[in-house]
C-alpha cells in the first residue's frame, strides 16, 4: 500500500512538474510569437524546454511564419515591379506624346508652307499610332495576367501558322534588304494548341527580331521528343540580360530608343506557358537566340 502511495505521489509530482513546464513553455512560445509579430522580425520560433508533445506543434507554427515571409517577399517584389512598371509606362506613353505635341506647335505657330504641314502632320499621326499601340499592348498584358481561364486548345498544323506570320512581315524585311529564313525537318506539325495565342507568339518574337536586329531572322524548328522552335538573329548589345527579358516592361537602352516596351516578350512567355510550354534564351558570339518547347504527340498526325 506504502508503495502504491509513493509511486501514485511520484506520478502526480510527474505531472505537475510536466505542466508547470509545458505552461512555462506555452508562455515562451506566445512571448516569442508577439515579438515576431511586433518586430516583424525573420526569427522562427523555438523550444526552450525540449518538450516532445510541444515539437510537432513548434514545427508547424515555423512552416506558417515561412510562408507568410515567403508571401510577404514575394508581393513586396510584385510591389517593386509595379513601381518599376508605372514609371516604365509614364515613360513610354510620354514620349510619342511629347513628340507630337511638339510638332503640332510648329504647324501652329511656324510659318511652314503646306508640304511641311502634310509633312508634320504624317509624322503626328506615326506617333499618334505608337501611342494607340503603346496603351493597346497594355490594356492586352493586363488581361492576360488577371485572365485565369485555361485556352480552347484544338489540332493545329503549326508550320501553316508560322508560314504565315512569316508573311506578314515579309515586306517589312525586304525593304530593309533581310529576309526571314525558315527551317523544320518535318513538313506536317500537327500541335494541339490554341491558333490565336501561337499567332500573338511568333508575331511578337518576329517583331522583336525585326526590331532590335539588322541582319536575317533564322527560324528553325525541329521535331524529336519534343517540338523545339528557335529564333536566331544578331545582337550586339552586352547590356541585355537574358534571365530578365520575359520580365514585364523589362528594358535596356537600346529597345528603349526604338519604342519598345519590353511587353512583346512579356505577352510570348504569359501565351507560352499557359499553352504548356517553356521560353528560354541564350546569347553568344553576337546572336540571340530564343527557344520555344513543346510537347509532341506523333498520334496526333
Amino acid at each position: 500500500m506504502i508503495i502504491l502511495v509513493f509511486i501514485l505521489s511520484f506520478i502526480i509530482i510527474g505531472l505537475l512538474a510536466y505542466i508547470v513546464l509545458l505552461n512555462r513553455e506555452l508562455k515562451s512560445l506566445a512571448k516569442q510569437v508577439d515579438n515576431l509579430i511586433n518586430m516583424n522580425s525573420n526569427h522562427l520560433i523555438y523550444s526552450e524546454y525540449n518538450l516532445k508533445n510541444v515539437a510537432p506543434i513548434i514545427i508547424k507554427v515555423n512552416n506558417l511564419i515561412k510562408k507568410s515571409k515567403d508571401i510577404e517577399l514575394y508581393y513586396n517584389n510584385k510591389h517593386k515591379s509595379l513601381m518599376k512598371m508605372i514609371t516604365n509606362i509614364s515613360h513610354d506613353l510620354r514620349t510619342p506624346l511629347t513628340s507630337a505635341l511638339g510638332y503640332i506647335d510648329i504647324i501652329l505657330y511656324s510659318n511652314i508652307n503646306k508640304e511641311e504641314q502634310i509633312k508634320e502632320l504624317k509624322i503626328i499621326e506615326e506617333r499618334l499610332k505608337r501611342l494607340e499601340e503603346l496603351i493597346n499592348s497594355f490594356f492586352e498584358f493586363s488581361k492576360i495576367i488577371s485572365n485565369n481561364k485555361n485556352p480552347e486548345l484544338k489540332k493545329i498544323n503549326l508550320n501553316t501558322i508560322l508560314e504565315n506570320c512569316i508573311m506578314n512581315y515579309y515586306e517589312d524585311y525586304k525593304n530593309d534588304n533581310r529576309q526571314i529564313i525558315l527551317n523544320y525537318n518535318q513538313n506536317k506539325i500537327i500541335i494541339y494548341s490554341n491558333k490565336e495565342m501561337l499567332v500573338r507568339i511568333f508575331d511578337n518574337l518576329i517583331a522583336n527580331a525585326y526590331k532590335h536586329s539588322t541582319g536575317d531572322l533564322e527560324i528553325n524548328i525541329t521535331v524529336k521528343d519534343i517540338i523545339k522552335i528557335t529564333f536566331i538573329n544578331s545582337f550586339n548589345c552586352n547590356d541585355l540580360d537574358i534571365h530578365k527579358m520575359f520580365d514585364e516592361f523589362y528594358t535596356i537602352d537600346i529597345s528603349r530608343a526604338k519604342g519598345n516596351t519590353g511587353l512583346g516578350l512579356a505577352i510570348a512567355k504569359e501565351f507560352t506557358e499557359s499553352l504548356g510550354g517553356k521560353i528560354y534564351a541564350n546569347k553568344k558570339k553576337g546572336l540571340l537566340k530564343i527557344i520555344i518547347e513543346f510537347s509532341y504527340n506523333a498520334n496526333l498526325l
